[in-house]
């Protein structure tokens, strides 16, 4: 391993068990012999000893939280690979193997082990325990691939519509949800079943007439929360009974906003793609719930992204990247590229949950 490789090897960490185990050994040292503690409290011995342990088990969780903390030294990139196809496993997984580099790949817990679904083949829970002992990080993205965020509505709503014109309509990419329509004051919950454009635009249809008038401008659509919690809280949830530790989320189709934050700082540590479009994230300013994400093959142009990791590295920022592996353009070549233009730079990779970890220890 090259030394810029060795770099990237997080520190490791002090187990609980070992603290546990020195704080027994100090409570049985404590207890020995016949005498009563209170009478030794009386002469000062064992009100020193006492103090002591205090001492010793107060310097030994000092230890452990600084052992926690990833050693990032200058700027840092987080890689996010969205849906969990097989191509992580086949393709970004084995690259970077070569880079002795981690990743963070997020995960719909639907599409876990499917085979020929949407036209792709999806990781099972063995592959993503193999890229768990390899340092790979599991996002939470949500339980269906359903978009957190509210959508405005564009077009006035009357009684007897059975259709809303949201700005954009990825609710109804999913059909046979629920859907709370609400200008604040007045809230009604209808039934998706279909989903089209039509010469006014795009819009969400209805199971039956929305009953009451709304306004463009003053209205959204969104799922309610007790949907909310089911694609954040069941997805957190299921993840954690295959026995992974799920800290983050990856808010699909890039959509986060309030409502969603709302909700995911409910089950989750941070957001990976808050902000999309930038990967810079200030490490001084550094907020889990306000991150900057760019992919970094699809939508991209080459140049621009080494000019952002050129600005990652002169501000020893946290530069956060993603990509899609199942599509064409994203391969290992790419992958590889991107990771030989990180290593030049000196830049450390490290997961999200390793980089909001060294960004909070910044600003103690």
């Amino acid at each position: 391993m090259n030394e810029k490789a060795t770099r990237r090897v997080l520190l490791g960490t002090i187990g609980a068990g070992t603290l546990g185990a020195t704080a027994g050994c100090l409570d049985s040292l404590a207890g020995d012999g016949d005498e009563d503690p209170n009478d030794d409290d009386e002469n000062g011995s064992n009100g020193d000893d006492a103090a002591q342990s205090d001492e010793s088990d107060e310097t030994d969780e000092q230890e452990e939280e600084t052992e926690d903390v990833p050693d990032i030294d200058g700027g840092a990139v987080v890689f996010t690979y969205d849906d969990g196809p097989m191509e992580d496993y086949e393709q970004a997984f084995p690259v970077h193997q070569e880079f002795d580099a981690p990743a963070s790949t997020g995960i719909v817990t639907e599409w876990v082990g499917r085979e020929d679904f949407n036209d792709n083949d999806w990781m099972d829970v063995e592959h993503l325990e193999e890229l768990a002992e390899a340092g790979w990080e599991i996002n939470s993205h949500t339980t269906a691939h359903t978009a957190l965020g509210e959508f405005e509505l564009v077009e006035d709503v009357e009684p007897d519509d059975t259709r809303v014109y949201p700005e954009e309509r990825n609710h109804g990419f999913h059909l046979e949800y629920d859907i709370e329509i609400t200008d604040g004051e007045n809230s009604v919950v209808r039934t998706v079943v279909a989903s089209d454009s039509d010469e006014i635009g795009g819009y969400l249809e209805f199971d039956e007439p929305i009953g009451e008038s709304f306004a463009a401008g003053e209205t959204v659509e969104r799922y309610p929360e007790e949907l909310m919690h089911e694609f954040l809280g069941d997805s957190k949830a299921q993840l954690e009974e295959w026995g992974f530790e799920v800290d983050t989320l990856l808010a699909p189709y890039d959509v986060c906003d309030e409502w969603t934050i709302e909700f995911a700082s409910e089950y989750y540590d941070g957001i990976a793609n808050v902000n999309p479009g930038s990967m810079l994230n200030d490490r001084e300013e550094f907020d889990p719930f306000d991150t900057h994400r760019d992919y970094f093959i699809e939508f991209t142009d080459p140049l621009d992204i080494q000019e952002q990791l050129d600005e990652v590295a002169a501000q020893d920022a946290i530069g956060i990247v993603g990509a899609h592996t199942f599509k064409d353009e994203v391969d290992e070549d790419g992958i590889r590229e991107m990771l030989e233009w990180v290593e030049e730079r000196d830049l450390t990779v490290v997961t999200l949950t390793d980089a909001i970890t060294a960004a909070t220890s910044d600003s103690v």
